[in-house]
């Protein structure tokens, strides 16, 4: 096999592999977005045992998870709304930008988290309280 065979080779290679790895990242994005699907009716859901649970709305603990779990799913859409910018163009400024609006929304998804799992610890805490006095 000669250089020009050896490099023509490579270069569909990559190519190739240039074309996967777009395929991936735009099916990681689509899959970001069935996630803030998920995000925003647990969060619609939650909200509306909210409404209608006395029990629950008056603990502060179910309004911290509930509060953690709005913030979890603004994080999830900037999130995809990030990640679906770096996949949608070549540009590179771009394709940064994407990448800053999906990294500020991991960082307020766990921001939310924080307030979620902190909020679900507490009424743990007071649950077992009751069983364990």
């Amino acid at each position: 096999m000669d250089f020009q065979t050896e490099t023509n080779k490579q270069t569909e290679e990559n190519t190739e592999n240039e074309e996967l790895k777009l395929k991936l990242e735009k099916q990681i994005s689509i899959a970001v977005w069935i996630q803030f699907i998920g995000s925003i009716m647990e969060a619609v859901l939650l909200s509306k045992i909210m409404l209608i649970s006395e029990e629950v709305r008056s603990d502060p603990n179910e309004r911290e998870v509930l509060r953690g779990v709005w913030i979890s799913t603004i994080g999830q859409f900037l999130d995809g709304v990030g990640t679906t910018k770096q996949v949608m163009t070549s540009d590179e400024i771009m394709q940064l930008e994407g990448e800053v609006i999906s990294n500020i929304g991991d960082w307020i998804k766990v921001a939310g988290g924080i307030l979620d799992a902190h909020g679900g610890s507490q009424i743990i805490a007071k649950e077992r309280a009751e069983f364990f006095p």
